[in-house]
C-alpha cells in the first residue's frame, strides 16, 4: 500500500502518538505508538500464506503487481520497507494484478477477498500482529497517511482499516461467546488440608508422615475444596520422604477417600513447586520453592489468610465471581 508520508524511523523518540481521544480514533502509521506501529504494513508480521512465505503485509501487497511469479514470490518474502521500494505502477493501466499466475481484478470482489484470507492469515499466525489489533476494541481505525483513489493504490486507507475491524469485531464476538478458561490452583496438602499429631509434634518444616498418631483434616478445607472446583481447575500437591514410599501411599489413600474419584487425575508428586504453570498456589510454608512459584502464592495460615474462608472470599473477589456465602461446616 502506498503512503503519502515516507516517514519509517522506529527510534522510540521519534514515535508519534497516534490514538485522539476526542474522537476515539487510532491512526495506523509505521511511525506510531504501539499499537498503530504493528498494525502498519509496513511492520515485519511474518506469516504464510496460501503457500507463500510473506514477510509482511507490505511484501504480500507489492508482491500483487508483480505478474511473474519467481519475482512475486522474492517480493512477498520482503519485510515492509524493502518491499514498498519495489512499488510499481503498470498494473494500473489495465487494473490488473496477479496472485501465483492467476490475473486478479484490482476492482472486483475477489481482489477483496484475496486481501481479507491474507489479512486473516497474519492475524491467526502472527501474535504481535493479533495482540495489537485486540487491543484496539471499541476504537477507530484510520489511516490518514494513506491513498484513497482506489485506482491508484493497491489498497486505500478505507478497505485497510474496514479489513481489520472487520476482523476484530469478529473475532472480539467470538472470543466474548468462548468459555472463559479456569484458573488453575495448587493446592499443598500439608499443613492446609491436613494435619498431624504424632508423638513428637511435626515443626511444619518437613512433609507429614501420616503414620502414627492422629491426621485432623484442617477446618474448612473439604467444604473449601468442594467449593472451588465448581469455578476452578485444582490440583492436589504432596511433598513426601523420599525414603518412605509408605506415607505416599497414605497421602494418595487420603486423597482418593476423602475428595472422591475427582481427585484421581489431579493428585501431583512433587518437591519442586517453583516448576509448576499456574494461577494461584495455597501453602503454608515457603519451601520446595513455593516462594517462587510464577503465580500468587496464598500463604494458607498468614495473617491475611487465617483459614479457608478467607481464601475462598479472596478468590471469589479476585476472580469476580458469584459472592456465594461460604461456611466452613467441616473438620
Amino acid at each position: 500500500m502506498e503512503e503519502k508520508c515516507n516517514i519509517t524511523n522506529f527510534c522510540s523518540h521519534n514515535l508519534k502518538d497516534c490514538y485522539d481521544p476526542v474522537a476515539n480514533t487510532l491512526d495506523i502509521r509505521s511511525d506510531g505508538l504501539y499499537p498503530s506501529n504493528v498494525l502498519s504494513n509496513l511492520c515485519s508480521n511474518g506469516f504464510r500464506f496460501e503457500g507463500m512465505v510473506c514477510g509482511s503485509m507490505e511484501g504480500f501487497l507489492q508482491s500483487l503487481k508483480y505478474k511473474d511469479k519467481d519475482k512475486q514470490r522474492q517480493i512477498c518474502s520482503m519485510k515492509g520497507g524493502n518491499a514498498r521500494k519495489r512499488t510499481v505502477t503498470s498494473w494500473q493501466t489495465d487494473q490488473i494484478v496477479w496472485w501465483k499466475g492467476y490475473a486478479v481484478d484490482r476492482q472486483g470482489e475477489e481482489f477483496l477477498q484475496l486481501v481479507r484470507r491474507a489479512y486473516q492469515a497474519m492475524f491467526d499466525q502472527s501474535q504481535r500482529f493479533r495482540d495489537a489489533l485486540m487491543q484496539t476494541r471499541g476504537i477507530t481505525l484510520i489511516h490518514s497517511i494513506g491513498e484513497m483513489n482506489p485506482y491508484r493504490t493497491i489498497l486505500t486507507s478505507q478497505e485497510f482499516c474496514s479489513i481489520l475491524t472487520d476482523i476484530r469485531d469478529v473475532y472480539d464476538k467470538r472470543d466474548k461467546n468462548l468459555p472463559k478458561r479456569r484458573k488453575r490452583v495448587f493446592i499443598n496438602m500439608d499443613n492446609v488440608l491436613v494435619e498431624s499429631h504424632s508423638v513428637k509434634e511435626n515443626q511444619g518444616n518437613e512433609p507429614l508422615s501420616m503414620c502414627g498418631g492422629r491426621i485432623d483434616n484442617i477446618p474448612g478445607a473439604i467444604d473449601a475444596i468442594f467449593e472451588l472446583q465448581k469455578d476452578f481447575d485444582l490440583y492436589i500437591l504432596i511433598t513426601t520422604p523420599w525414603n518412605n514410599p509408605s506415607v505416599l501411599l497414605n497421602k494418595v489413600e487420603w486423597v482418593t477417600r476423602t475428595l472422591g474419584d475427582m481427585f484421581k487425575e489431579h493428585i501431583i508428586l512433587t518437591s519442586r513447586k517453583d516448576l509448576f504453570i499456574g494461577d494461584y498456589l495455597i501453602d503454608s510454608i515457603g519451601n520446595y520453592g513455593t516462594s517462587e512459584f510464577g503465580g500468587e502464592w496464598i500463604r494458607f495460615g498468614s495473617e491475611n489468610y487465617p483459614d479457608w474462608h478467607s481464601v475462598i472470599l479472596y478468590l471469589y473477589k479476585k476472580e469476580e465471581l458469584d459472592k456465594r456465602v461460604f461456611k466452613a461446616c467441616d473438620s
